[in-house]
């Protein structure tokens, strides 16, 4: 057996969102008789903590004058010193530096991208937006594959103009259990929270960003407010928004109902507390948080986009509402909460669908796949 093929990975890690979850999986699944990971990350957080955890060689970069600005010197300097076959990169910062740098040092690697979300919905401020989309869209070029988490988003990208020979989906995946979770009859969450244990919980976990849409389930909760005295909703996740959400919530009297818990790293010990997941986002590339509530054993209402249109089948493992909408999210809930024996019913067909298709055994098999057909 020859040495381990080297790859490179290059991503953001500012924050512990969706990207950097499919990334921590993807690489200590790898076999390490066949692949080598190096990890370089932008910033010191919860990522390069966990990757050192597992023993993965991660490096933060830190760009020291204007040409280094995103990351185009250290990364260069890595690639001559790792002497990587394949380089993968995940977000827009780490696109540019991976791509630009590799060019710079000759094209030594084959460049991989996986593109996660819609550059234009990142991006809320117009300078940025239209500078980084015209830079991500320049440097394409130098892209010898692309991987798109949805059918949704590959089909958005390929009409703008991205080689969809050069292309192909892979599904996110999660780390499955031998068995389903099973909810506990005490819930340590609500007593945290110091709520009745009778207490129904609607969560959501997303980072407080424009994109996730938490302003329209604050209307949708306001709508509710009444009907249901006994319904509080969790939040979990932080994020640039979370003053203006805060004072949107205040301002629509849910101080008590609407409860922040900031970013949590017992995410899989709280989904199983809660009665019910929502993700009301604007868009999403995949949802890999909704497979992480199906696995739970939850009932699920998703925003009808992006690739959550591939996650949730809706009235069969879940609800799909439409984005923006808060009344149509509203009824969503209604329905699900006062249909019990229906919503149980999805959550199981959702658990299922997980265990079937969720795997990261097979995520690390297509893209290993891409890679060994770059190889040769």
């Amino acid at each position: 057996m020859g040495e381990p093929t080297k790859v490179l990975y290059i991503i953001g890690g500012g924050e512990f969102g969706g990207a950097e979850q499919h990334l921590l999986g993807l690489v200590k699944s790898l076999d390490r008789n066949h692949w080598a990971p190096h990890v370089a990350v932008f910033y010191q957080g919860e990522l390069a903590e966990r990757l050192r955890q597992l023993q993965i060689p991660v490096t933060v970069l830190t760009p020291t004058n204007v040409s280094g600005l995103i990351g185009i010197v250290p990364v260069r300097k890595l690639i001559r010193e790792l002497k990587p076959s394949i380089i993968h990169t995940h977000g827009v910062r780490a696109n540019l530096s991976g791509r630009l740098a590799n060019k710079a040092e000759g094209c030594p690697a084959k460049v991989v991208t996986t593109i996660h979300s819609i550059l234009t919905l990142d991006y809320p401020v117009a300078w940025k937006r239209m500078l980084f989309g015209f830079l991500e869209k320049w440097t394409w070029r130098y892209v010898d594959h692309f991987i798109l988490v949805s059918r949704t988003m590959r089909d958005s990208l390929v009409k703008e103009g991205l080689p969809e020979k050069r292309s192909s989906v892979i599904h996110n995946a999660i780390d499955l259990p031998e068995k389903p979770s099973v909810r506990t009859e005490y819930s340590k969450l609500r007593e945290e929270l110091g709520l009745p244990q009778d207490t129904k919980l609607v969560g959501t976990v997303a980072r407080l960003h424009k994109v996730k849409g938490h302003t329209y389930l604050i209307q949708a909760a306001q709508r509710l407010k009444d009907k249901y005295p006994n319904l509080h909703y969790v939040w979990v996740g932080g994020g640039e928004m979370y003053q203006q959400l805060k004072e949107e919530v205040r301002a629509a009297g849910l101080e008590e109902r609407i409860h922040f818990l900031g970013v949590r790293q017992d995410v899989s010990e709280l989904l199983p507390e809660f009665d019910l997941f929502v993700l009301p986002s604007i868009y999403e590339g995949f949802g890999l948080v909704v497979l992480e509530a199906q696995l739970a054993g939850l009932p699920v209402i998703a925003s009808a986009v992006g690739g959550l249109l591939e996650v949730v089948d809706d009235g069969h493992d879940g609800l799909l509402v439409p984005p923006q909408n808060a009344d149509a999210l509203s009824q969503a809930i209604d329905e699900a909460l006062s249909m019990p024996e229906r919503s149980r019913q999805m959550a199981l067909a959702g658990q299922e669908k997980v265990f079937r298709h969720g795997s990261l055994e097979r995520l690390v098999q297509e893209t290993t796949n891409v890679y060994k057909k770059l190889k040769s």
